[in-house]
């Protein structure tokens, strides 16, 4: 039964993983999740499924999500090439998000601590 269990906690594993990645390169080619459901046929909940690891994604869908978006199954499975398993967690920021930490960077301390909460309190909202 343990063996079961780990097979079903790794295959989740790599469908969250592969379902970060597919957000992380829709995002980063400036995609809806909708404009994407709408190029496959789909709805835009199934897309929130597979980027959520929720559901498995089909290598027929797979083929056809990178067609879409100008990848290629390497780009969503790229850190799980590696022997280590499972993937350490990868952070891969947009331009904005590097342009933001940039800016951060030249402000003093006090100033940091402002933007922290301003940020903090858009966020919840």
């Amino acid at each position: 039964m343990a063996n079961k269990n780990s097979k079903a906690l790794q295959q989740n594993i790599v469908d969250s993983y592969v379902g970060r990645r597919l957000r992380l390169l829709r995002n980063q080619k400036h995609v809806s999740q909708k404009d994407l459901a709408d190029r496959l046929g789909i709805t835009f909940q199934q897309i929130q499924k597979y980027e959520k690891g929720l559901n498995r994604l089909p290598a027929s869908r797979m083929l056809a999500i990178c067609f879409a978006l100008d990848i290629t199954p390497n780009d969503l499975f790229k850190d799980l090439l590696t022997k280590e398993f499972p993937p350490k967690e990868v952070f891969e920021y947009s331009e904005q998000e590097i342009e933001i930490i940039e800016m951060l960077r030249q402000l003093a301390p006090p100033l940091k601590s402002q933007v922290r909460q301003i940020v903090g309190t858009l966020a919840r909202q």
